[in-house]
């Protein structure tokens, strides 16, 4: 009889470490896929956001005047390199239904690239490919904010 105290003091420690230990888990697992989650959000957006940054500068260097043909293409070149890092890092956290569409936009970003290499107006002569780059980039938003939980749009 003196050992039942002691035995129900015991199970009660242990019922209460294990659900200590439980509850910390799962705060634990929560807090690890909402920082997971952040980190997409802030890959996805610096991808985005080179990949704007590069359509911009691609369309100014098309209409630009007064560059020979060698600056056109360094400049070109170097507008699209800015797309390297952000790729790299995609490649790190993005699942396949977001890699897949963003290499395809990739594909699509460096003919364009091609396209003001070779001297053309991207609105001009390059339109079919700015708008299967834009076609494009709209299938990566939506794989994007799919894997992100978001309402995805049209």
């Amino acid at each position: 009889m003196t050992w039942l105290p002691l035995l129900g003091t015991l199970v009660g420690a242990v019922i209460a470490l294990s659900s200590a230990l439980l509850v910390e888990r799962r705060r634990e697992r929560r807090e690890e896929r909402v920082e997971h989650r952040k980190a997409k959000q802030e890959v996805y957006a610096r991808y985005l956001a080179a990949h704007a940054e590069v359509r911009t500068q691609l369309r100014v260097l098309s209409v630009a005047s007064g560059l020979t043909d060698e600056d056109r293409g360094y400049r070109a070149f170097t507008a699209y390199a800015a797309c390297y890092a952000s790729r790299y890092e995609l490649a790190v956290l993005a699942p396949q239904s977001v890699l897949t569409p963003a290499r395809n936009l990739d594909r699509h970003a460096r003919d364009l690239r091609d396209v003001v290499i070779e001297g053309a107006n991207i609105e001009a002569r390059g339109g079919g490919r700015m708008r299967e780059y834009l076609d494009a980039l709209k299938l990566v938003h939506a794989a994007m904010r799919a894997d992100l939980g978001a309402d995805v749009i049209s």
